[in-house]
């Protein structure tokens, strides 16, 4: 007879194992069986991650001091598996030559292992099917809890902490409330939800000696995000359909930088800008689809599945795609595969400081950091978002802000309301109409398809002038990309062959008026200089 417990527990063994090293299966089968395994000081598979997240930097280090599985054995239907670490630590650079030749070619060892596994698979399948709607439903509601995350990155003489308080990844409903879903065997629709709290960022320089005299102030200090996830595919039109959606959401991004660490800031973004992650080995597998654990046409007996067989459980979760048009079989297929990243902000605060390094007599003489306040720079209702429909030759780009006010700060304020903004626009009567149509927009139920389509026309037709600046009256930008339409077949003028078939673009920019001030005020007055230097 067929027991659940021994086809679920090795699979989230398998599923830690393909992350970590040190991990004795013997131990943690048992404990699982008992509703908990506990483990402690793993080490991470480094290449792993790498591979999965396909990411642009070199990880050096990883490390986690607890991690633990809770299994509710009596409850499996209504209560998620639960994953919780606590303190992972990670220690990045930037990738250099050698280190790209040898991820390049472990990735290309590693995607024809797992090419070898999948065509040996079929041959292995025997046996009694699966309940596979159960195992579905248990693997991808599983739920990811991290405390205190910590990452650091070091690049010559610039030292970047980030840390996160708490994390936690889970399924979600259609109101985007963390709960237990139903795997739909054929129409595949899921929504991911990853919560993050308390994301603290500090850039600080180290001198020759490798050390931090002075620690600064953080750049990014408490901020909370949110990101959705929308995954849709149909089991039978996988291979020319699929969608997926994703949001971040943060209501407040508070940025502080001073002018010693405004320099750091600059080559990190330039840095940023010139790095890429990894191509695929082919452009398919952007939007390959990866079929549940366990399919109704074709299921792996009793015996549980090998890790290269199952994958990873970030990946699954994130590349089951699923619908935001529900299970209505009678909905119109989106043919292609459709990919749309929007990020919102409700608001975004940027801080200048001037900082000087000075020595404090009356701590001993011990060096530390005067900060002065120049300019404060807040912006309201900002959102990017870009669609893509690949096999149509479609991409969309949409920005835009609602609100902007830059005022001068410390000496450099003016005590004339009139004259104190140096940039400022009307009141937003709409707060929420930046995230109209999006996965935040809790009106929107995704019953139509309006934030990809493939028509010029159709597209136009939506998103009006008039629309764009109910979104966003500050300023709103628009960039289409598509491919012209081939001629006819029997079309046979003469300047038909002559035609450019290549990709058109159009832009828009529209805004409804910003208000410019400038006072003297904001120049230096050499008397409010002097008065300063001495109220110090």
């Amino acid at each position: 007879m067929f027991k659940l417990e021994s086809y679920i527990t090795p699979i989230l063994l398998n599923y830690v194992a393909k992350y970590v090293k040190n991990i004795r299966d013997e131990d943690a089968q048992v404990s699982l069986w008992e509703g908990e395994a506990s483990f402690h000081n793993l080490d991470l598979r480094l290449d792993v991650l790498e591979e999965e997240l396909n990411l642009p930097i070199e990880l050096v280090s990883g490390h986690i001091h607890e991690l633990s599985i809770q299994v509710p054995w009596t409850k499996l239907t209504s209560e998620p598996v639960r994953i919780e670490i606590n303190t992972i630590e990670f220690v990045a650079k930037l990738p250099n030559e050698e280190s790209k030749q040898r991820r390049a070619s472990l990735l290309e060892e590693q995607r024809r292992k797992r090419n070898s596994v999948e065509g040996e698979e079929p041959q292995q399948q025997a046996g009694t099917p699966t309940p596979s709607g159960v195992v579905n439903k248990i693997i991808n509601n599983i739920n990811l809890q991290c405390h205190n995350i910590i990452l650091k990155y070091v690049d010559d003489d610039i030292v970047v902490s980030m840390n996160v308080q708490y994390l936690n990844f889970s399924a979600a409903d259609e109101n985007w409330q963390p709960a237990m879903v139903d795997v739909h065997p054929v129409n595949v629709y899921l929504r991911k939800l990853l919560q993050i709290s308390d994301l603290t960022i500090c850039l600080d320089k180290r001198n020759t000696a490798g050390r931090i005299e002075v620690c600064q102030e953080p750049i990014l200090y408490r901020c909370t995000l949110e990101l959705r996830v929308l995954l849709k595919h149909n089991a039978n039109t996988v291979s020319t359909s699929s969608t997926k959606r994703i949001g971040v959401f943060t209501k407040s991004l508070d940025i502080n930088v001073s002018s010693l660490q405004l320099p750091m800031v600059m080559k990190l973004v330039k840095l940023l800008l010139e790095l890429k992650p990894s191509e695929p080995a082919e452009e398919e597998n952007i939007f390959n689809l990866e079929q549940p654990v366990a399919s109704t046409s074709g299921a792996s007996a009793g015996a549980a599945p090998t890790s290269e067989a199952t994958g990873s459980m970030f990946w699954r979760a994130w590349n089951l795609l699923p619908s935001f048009e529900g299970n209505n079989a009678n909905s119109e297929e989106l043919i292609g595969h459709a990919l749309d990243i929007g990020v919102y902000a409700e608001e975004f605060n940027f801080q200048l400081k001037n900082s000087e390094l000075i020595n404090d007599q009356a701590m001993g003489g011990l060096k530390r950091i005067r900060y002065t306040p120049i300019v404060r720079l807040s912006l309201g209702g900002i959102y990017y978002e870009r669609s893509q429909l690949k096999e149509n030759d479609w991409t969309n780009v949409r920005a835009g802000l609602s609100s902007i006010c830059m005022e001068p700060l410390g000496i450099y304020r003016s005590d004339d309301p009139i004259d104190r903004n140096l940039v400022s626009t009307k009141e937003h009567k709409n707060a929420r109409a930046f995230v109209d149509k999006s996965l935040f927009d809790d009106q929107y139920k995704f019953a139509d398809r309006v934030w990809c389509g493939h028509n010029h026309d159709d597209y136009f037709a939506r998103h009006t002038d008039e629309y764009m600046l109910f979104r966003s009256p500050v300023l709103a930008f628009d960039v289409v990309e598509c491919r012209a339409p081939k001629p006819a077949k029997n079309q046979k003028t003469p300047e038909a062959p002559l035609r450019d078939l290549g990709l058109r673009m159009k832009y828009r920019v529209l805004s409804a008026g910003i208000a410019f001030h400038f006072s003297q005020s904001f120049v230096q007055n050499p008397q409010s200089e002097k008065s300063a230097t001495a109220a110090r």
